[in-house]
């Protein structure tokens, strides 16, 4: 406890508490910097932190942790100029950095409205030289974030955790919405990084194709940086998935999109995943992606295993239109988001729906919520998020403790 009980703050409520929901648990926060929490315990009439303890309805949750959406209410990762932007950038024309920090900014802004308390923003495939100032700009928008949370301001903002950069070392078999264009073989990625490695220092997460030549090599490279390796965008058989997985790739990107489908003969990537004892996987759980009824007999083979992401596109929350997904035009009408020849280019939807939809679906409330804060903030070594206990981040959130719908965020 950094500044003793009288400078705590405390809330009080049912909380989900390790994996268990909670009726009365009086919370104590030290609001100094970003908020941690100091002490969580069963409320005691008397005590001096329950006599001034604020009462909040619904269910105490983890904010959520979201590793892979590429933007929303607008605000696109790459900034407001989209791709084009970075490749202006890349060839001298102009500095885009400071659009894109602010970009990215607003985005931190617009997810902490949903509940979250940290996002891994992910680029689609770019050329190289591209990719490499976009990680660049993630990195400075993560230091000024940074040092305002730690004089106590930022607090309407999720956490940025740093790039997830998907692709662009994947399969054109299995590019989904990427730009063919900029697809390269593992072996020159892994050279962009040993190149000005300083510039690569806020990635956190890599989507690989562990199938194409190099693929191994990249992955152990990328394990020894300690940056998580993603299976994904593949046609990885069932062994070479497996190769990935013994290599060092801790995740696996979007299941049953971008890979091959299950075979009860030819299991491939998929049936790796669900097969594998400790890899992560990320499910998009908005019921188009991946259809509900599978969802959950997925969520229930997966159990601690399963991730929740968003896959957000930049106009998720803004209805039918036209946009640009890095250099690819598509187009959003009702529940989906496509390009002009109907594939699927990611979700309009973010987390906190994810978390409801599995709910609804079948899976139990506290599995549902893990999936989106304990197992992302494990993955990426995370331990101040994704739970409530005593030195963990004071990222909170309120859900209807029934259906899992989002009340608000806790203020303290």
């Amino acid at each position: 406890m950094a500044k003793g009980s009288t400078a705590l703050r405390g809330i009080r409520g049912a909380a989900l508490v390790n994996g268990k929901v909670l009726d009365d648990v009086l919370i104590g926060i030290d609001p100094s910097g970003l908020g941690t929490i100091a002490s969580v315990a069963r409320a005691r009439s008397g005590s001096a932190l329950a006599s001034r303890a604020r009462r909040v309805e619904g269910l105490i949750v983890p904010g959520y942790v979201d590793v892979h959406l590429h933007g929303a209410g607008g605000h696109d990762v790459l900034g407001p100029g989209g791709a084009h932007e970075l490749l202006m950038w890349a060839r001298g024309v102009r500095n885009a950095e400071r659009d894109i920090v602010a970009s990215l900014r607003a985005l931190a802004v617009e997810t902490a409205k949903h509940g979250y308390a940290a996002i891994t923003p992910a680029a689609v495939s770019l050329p190289l030289e591209s990719l490499r100032l976009w990680v660049r700009a993630v990195s400075v928008a993560r230091a000024e974030q940074g040092e305002e949370l730690q004089r106590g301001r930022a607090r309407d903002e999720a956490i940025i955790l740093g790039a997830n950069s998907e692709g662009p070392a994947i399969s054109h078999a299995r590019k989904g919405a990427h730009d063919p264009t900029v697809l390269i073989n593992p072996a020159e990625l892994l050279r962009a990084l040993d190149d000005r490695p300083n510039d690569w220092s806020a990635l956190r997460i890599v989507t690989v194709a562990p199938e194409l030549k190099g693929g191994e090599e990249l992955i152990r490279a990328l394990t020894k940086r300690k940056i998580v390796t993603s299976v994904g965008h593949s046609t990885a058989t069932l062994d070479q998935a497996n190769a990935a997985w013994a290599a060092g790739a801790t995740s696996t990107t979007h299941l049953c999109n971008g890979m091959d489908p299950f075979h009860h003969r030819t299991p491939g990537l998929v049936g790796a995943a669900l097969a594998h004892r400790s890899a992560r996987v990320e499910l998009i759980c908005e019921g188009v992606h991946v259809e509900s009824n599978v969802v959950k007999l997925l969520a229930d083979i997966l159990g601690n295993r399963l991730m929740v992401v968003s896959d957000a596109c930049p106009v998720a929350g803004l209805g039918d239109g036209d946009f640009m997904l890095g250099s690819m035009p598509a187009r959003v009408k009702g529940a989906h988001a496509t390009l002009r020849d109907g594939t699927l280019v990611g979700a309009i939807s973010l987390v906190d729906v994810g978390v409801q939809n599995l709910i609804s679906f079948g899976v139990a409330l506290p599995a549902a919520v893990a999936a989106a804060t304990k197992t992302p903030a494990d993955l990426l070594r995370t331990p101040q998020l994704g739970r409530i206990a005593v030195g963990a981040a004071a990222r909170l959130s309120t859900i209807d403790p029934v259906s899992g719908a989002l009340r608000g965020r806790v203020s303290f």
